[in-house]
């Protein structure tokens, strides 16, 4: 039987979704010239808005990037059958609005989405397979994408419109209002830097009278440990066996050729690598679970350690390095 790529996993589907776009910008990024480089974001600017508004492949790839794209008022117009007018992220739409604006579309304003259908999902085939995939269809974005808001508190009604299934036109201010609560917490997260946010629960607590040592223990059974003032600790309420969120920015992150006798160091695979001028982007899944970190290092750190795709490494996180959040971040 062939394998479905959203499981019922909440958690796996997130996974595999971050694999492929993380794929999916590494190609669009790895563009030999210029030129191959504005083609490459003409296929990404439909699969983002696919992503992120949930659209049909034929609704995107009839997306007018000059007149649909309303980034003053941050929406979105989507045109035919199921016409309506979607509200979406600011980063999401400020992303979209790059690629729009990037010099080498300036004289394909207005059709940048207009694309074969078919080449469209050979692409998303190739980047699947290349995150090690079975396959991705714009329809498995749409179905996550739907689920996403779902789990994110948006009420069916408000999901329905949103995908297009029940009428058209504006949504009712009180739907609009749930979605971009919505996005402002999605777009909290996705600040911190997604791919290094742990979550699960604060299984142990040491308070002390100036700092709190304490334990994130997560769904897949990996213990972080994590300092923070006890004043932080008092004012976020934190209390032991409630769940949690932390995060690290990725210049935080170390990378290690072998292993040192401190908390939150762990063994782990390189999953991608992206060369920039003197800097480089580093993604690093620890073997204990389906968390992913990225740290950014200098080339000569990379050479040094010997980095490439597919090499065994250790991290290592300070405790005093990972950060509480504010609102949407600390889960009670």
């Amino acid at each position: 039987m062939e394998e479905r790529f959203w499981p019922e996993s909440q958690d796996m589907d997130e996974a595999r979704l971050r694999a492929f776009l993380q794929a999916f910008y590494h190609w669009y990024e790895s563009a030999a010239s210029p030129t191959q480089q504005c083609s490459r974001s003409r296929v990404l600017l439909v699969c983002l808005l696919i992503r992120f508004a949930a659209l049909r492949l034929g609704e995107a790839l009839a997306v007018d990037d000059r007149a649909d794209l309303d980034a003053e008022k941050g929406v979105l117009h989507v045109r035919g059958k199921w016409a309506r007018v979607l509200p979406l992220p600011q980063t999401a739409l400020k992303r979209l609005m790059e690629l729009c604006e990037a010099p080498c579309n300036v004289r394909a304003r207005g059709e940048l989405c207009r694309l074969d259908p078919a080449y469209v999902r050979r692409v998303f085939a190739c980047r699947a397979g290349e995150a090690g995939l079975m396959g991705v269809s714009p329809t498995d974005l749409r179905d996550f994408r739907e689920q996403e808001l779902l789990h994110q508190g948006v009420p069916l009604p408000a999901v329905e419109f949103f995908l297009g299934r029940k009428g058209g036109g504006v949504p009712k201010p009180e739907d609009e209002a749930r979605l971009r609560r919505a996005f402002r917490r999605w777009e909290y997260v996705s600040r911190t830097g997604r791919h290094n946010v742990v979550t699960g629960v604060l299984s142990q607590v040491c308070r002390g009278a100036f700092s709190c040592l304490l334990e994130v223990r997560t769904d897949g059974g990996m213990a972080f440990s994590v300092r923070c003032s006890t004043r932080t600790f008092v004012r976020l309420e934190l209390v032991e066996q409630g769940r949690v969120s932390v995060f690290v920015r990725s210049l935080h992150v170390r990378i290690l050729s072998e292993p040192v006798e401190e908390r939150n160091c762990f063994a782990g695979v390189v999953t991608d690598m992206l060369e920039r001028e003197e800097e480089a982007r580093v993604m690093i899944r620890p073997d204990e679970d389906e968390l992913e970190f990225c740290a950014i290092l200098s080339l000569a750190e990379v050479k040094k350690a010997a980095l490439k795709r597919g090499c065994r490494t250790w991290i290592f996180i300070r405790p005093e390095d990972f950060t509480f959040g504010s609102e949407g971040n600390v889960c009670r």
